[in-house]
């Protein structure tokens, strides 16, 4: 086995290119890494706005919530009068109860 130790016009055209391959890869990966970057800071914009909406959603649902309890509690107490002035008698027996 014989070694050379002369530069040829091959090895420096092969050296070339891979000083070429690397500054392109080098750049390549910057630039997926600065879009990767912006992405990740458009996710977190968009995730903070939805749990913003879904905390305003939580609280209005609680409230119909409380709403709901207060109209049924209403609801059986003008029942409870009716019973007790002798209108409705259990089981209703109405029109649309028959």
């Amino acid at each position: 086995m014989e070694f050379d130790n002369r530069i040829s016009v091959g090895n420096i055209l092969v050296g070339g290119a891979m000083l070429v391959s690397f500054i392109l890869a080098w750049g390549n990966i910057s630039a997926r890494t600065a879009r990767t970057a912006d992405e990740v800071a458009n996710n977190k914009s968009a995730i903070a706005a939805q749990e913003s909406r879904i905390r305003a959603v939580e609280q209005s649902t609680a409230r119909q919530d409380e709403r709901m309890v207060l109209i049924l509690e209403s609801l059986r107490k003008i029942e409870k009068q009716f019973e007790q002035r002798g209108y409705l008698t259990p089981p209703y027996k109405g029109a649309d109860h028959q």
